[in-house]
């Protein structure tokens, strides 16, 4: 985490003012502006910065989620692509195109992940996160009260997601699923696309029982 201080000479340019004002607005319009919560009435503090802390953790979890798909979506395109061209110069392809628009658009985080374990040596640590991160992302993102689901409850390892603590643990192991996918070499991929799977070799792990299908 950067540090709160700043030397007296260290200024904004021009446009980082612009976007740190408009951060102001925008904070303020979702009233994620909890350096003011004074200048909200008494009676309404305590929900209202309730709501904050809210607000903000729903997000993280949703765009570590989108973040996750995002690896996985790099995991299948490495493999049927490969590495020698960067994303970028295969976003100029017409066949790459086509790819992401009919199958990887297609597809459910979780289809992307049990096609991703079928190739990858992925660790059961990482494997069990991502079976708990779609479920905590479902319950949050379909229900404004997860906390009455039967299912896909606002916890993350019997810590409540909302409360530091929770958020904590969270964000160890979301960082430790990042770190596994950023360090995915060709040479930790069991399969390549010419090859022909066999059985008895595959190292791939049967899907969590957790799996849910995403939206």
């Amino acid at each position: 985490m950067p540090k709160k201080t700043r030397k007296s000479a260290d200024t904004l340019t021009a446009h980082q003012l612009r976007v740190f004002r408009e951060v102001e607005e925008i904070a303020s319009m979702m009233k994620l502006d909890y350096p003011y919560i004074l200048a909200y009435e008494r009676d309404a503090r305590t929900p209202i910065i309730e709501h904050m802390r809210r607000k903000m953790i729903l997000s993280e979890v949703i765009t570590r989620y989108t973040l996750l798909d995002e690896h996985l979506n790099l995991t299948l395109c490495y493999y049927f692509f490969g590495r020698k061209k960067s994303t970028i110069q295969l976003w100029k392809t017409k066949k790459f195109q086509l790819f992401n628009h009919h199958v990887i658009e297609e597809l459910s985080l979780m289809a992307k992940f049990r096609f991703a374990k079928s190739i990858a040596r992925m660790p059961k640590g990482v494997a069990g996160d991502i079976d708990r991160l779609n479920a905590l992302r479902n319950g949050l993102a379909h229900a404004f009260f997860p906390e009455n689901l039967k299912r896909s409850k606002p916890e993350w390892k019997g810590k409540n997601i909302f409360s530091k603590e929770g958020l904590r643990a969270f964000l160890e192991d979301m960082d430790k699923m990042a770190s596994y996918f950023w360090g995915v070499e060709p040479d930790r991929l069991v399969l390549g696309f010419d090859d022909e799977p066999k059985e008895k070799e595959s190292p791939a792990v049967t899907p969590g029982s957790a799996e849910q299908k995403a939206d």
